[in-house]
């Protein structure tokens, strides 16, 4: 069975899986939510007062919360909060005096009502201006009920946004690993990543997050904003590699903005003159540009190659990407300040739209790739012994014709013609092969082992190898023996010959094989001379 085919099949019990797991967490969460909504209901303060343009004080009866429950709840974007019993503190959110200028974030704000208390005080100062009138809505009711309710109820999005990490964790590291055993497109990397930055900038902006990763909230910021920033990058690449787009300059240019954008945002973060969150409008506008650049760019394309392969997959997920963006803004400019539930809805179904296509892709690749591998084993490996074959001796030779520094050894078998005589071919092939294994395992470590003949071989060790010549010949003797000793026949005799390349008496690599010739076709002399006494003397 094809890759492809095995990919695609696992690719879509996958999706299945998921699908089936989103729905059972989203009616879970749904039944849960009206289940949950008697414990928790609004509640307007009683006063309010507007200290100055960024100070603002909300005053409740503490019995008027108690009576709902025993805890207050609302939520604050970019805003400092105090909340006193009477005159005690009891609850405060600050910003951290080690880094200026960066927001406490976006957060739910849950105050558990001391017994005793009368009034309570709830002070929000906005850290950032852009949102000074954000408008503050408080809830009650008992905090185990909506703390979990809201678990509940962020459950799906969640759920989503650890797929598409594990996603894109899963496709960065596949190209890893396929990129060691053939030649691979970054496409997938570039996907992979961009599935990875996704979910993690999605998956800071959940409720879910903003409940567990409450202690880590500036930390928090930071990290979704660097990821939001960073998908610029890998969205252009992936583009561009997934779709063959030639484009000399322009995405370079966007790539530069976004790498430039990040810089200044990190200085400006750091020097205390303006917070990352205060800098998302720029960020918003080159996602925007991007996302408008690559459909125009794909169009361009089409309508120079009449490519309809992916035509319909630029159609649908730049539908997809231009509406949930309009959403999103929406919602961030003139709601919470934060990311809607829209557009990580949306960006997911961009992501697995497009992961179908991109493992289609990757697998074509793959299937390529292992045919191309076939081919050049054919081309350059011996079938019989699994060697390098001559041609591929030949092609080292034309390259290295002078090396700095090289060993050869070439073999010899005694007695093959003999054995194909009197035993057949077969058990010639099965002598090649078992001489050959023995050469392989010796000399495998050491440099490329060929088969340059019919029964000889040769070994080439390019480089500074510190490995002892002699220490080697007798290892590749005690296999022989311990073989033979084993296999009555046919007996492997191996005959070998070595030399140095020298620039001072060699033209080239090949005077070098030929003195390892005559000292092979010496010690070829001597084994047939020991045969011949050991014959006489039994």
């Amino acid at each position: 069975m094809k890759v492809k085919t095995i990919l695609s099949r696992i690719y879509y019990i996958i999706v299945a899986v998921c699908v089936f797991l989103h729905v059972v967490i989203l009616s879970l969460s749904f039944f849960d939510n009206k289940h949950q909504e008697k414990y928790c209901r609004s509640i307007i303060p009683d006063r309010e007062y507007q200290t100055d343009e960024y100070n603002r004080r909300f005053v409740f009866s503490a019995q008027k919360i108690k009576d709902g429950g025993d805890c207050l709840r609302f939520y604050t974007a970019h805003m400092e909060v105090s909340v006193y019993a009477d005159d005690t503190l009891i609850y405060h959110v600050g910003q951290q005096q080690a880094m200026p200028k960066v927001s406490p974030g976006v957060m739910w704000n849950y105050v558990g009502i001391p017994s005793g208390a009368e009034q309570i005080q709830v002070m929000i100062r906005a850290v950032y201006p852009e949102v000074r009138q954000k408008q503050i809505d408080f809830s009650i009711g008992g905090y185990t009920q909506m703390y979990s309710g809201m678990l509940y109820r962020s459950m799906p999005v969640t759920f989503i946004c650890l797929l598409e990490i594990l996603l894109g964790f899963f496709m960065v590291l596949w190209w890893l690993i396929a990129r060691t055993k053939m030649k691979m497109k970054q496409t997938l990397l570039h996907f992979g990543t961009f599935s990875f930055l996704t979910g993690t900038w999605a998956l800071n902006e959940t409720d879910a997050a903003l409940l567990i990763l409450f202690p880590v909230r500036v930390e928090i910021v930071f990290v979704s904003a660097v990821a939001l920033i960073l998908m610029v990058p890998s969205f252009v690449w992936f583009t561009k590699g997934f779709f063959d787009v030639e484009d000399k300059w322009g995405s370079d240019i966007i790539c530069a903005l976004a790498y430039l954008n990040l810089a200044v945002q990190l200085i400006l973060q750091l020097a205390g003159i303006r917070g990352f969150r205060q800098m998302y409008t720029v960020t918003h506008v080159l996602l925007g540009i991007t996302l408008l650049y690559t459909i125009v760019m794909l169009i361009s394309e089409y309508r120079k190659t009449k490519v309809h392969r992916h035509l319909w997959v630029v159609v649908v997920g730049g539908f997809i990407l231009l509406g949930t963006l309009a959403a999103d803004l929406l919602h961030f400019y003139y709601g919470s300040f934060q990311t809607s539930i829209y557009d990580i809805y949306g960006v997911f179904i961009y992501i697995i739209i497009f992961a179908v296509e991109v493992c289609r892709q990757v697998a074509e690749q793959v299937d390529a790739g292992q045919k191309l591998q076939l081919y050049e084993e054919l081309a350059t490996k011996d079938m019989l012994t699994k060697l390098y074959n001559r041609n591929a001796y030949d092609e080292w030779i034309k390259v290295n014709r002078q090396p700095k520094k090289a060993k050869i050894v070439v073999f010899d078998l005694n007695n093959l013609k003999q054995c194909n005589d009197t035993m057949g071919h077969a058990a010639g092939d099965a002598y090649i092969q078992n001489a050959a294994g023995i050469i392989l395992h010796v000399f495998g470590n050491c440099g490329n082992c060929y088969r340059i003949g019919g029964d000889e071989f040769c070994v080439v060790i390019y480089g500074n190898d510190p490995s002892d010549m002699e220490e080697l010949f007798r290892q590749m003797k005690q296999e022989q023996d311990e073989f033979n000793s084993k296999n009555a026949i046919p007996q492997i005799q191996i005959a070998y010959g070595y030399a140095e390349f020298d620039p001072e008496t060699d033209r080239d690599i090949e005077d070098t094989r030929s003195r390892a010739d005559d000292k092979m076709y010496q010690k070829k002399r001597e084994i047939k001379a020991d045969t011949n006494e050991n014959k006489r003397t039994e």
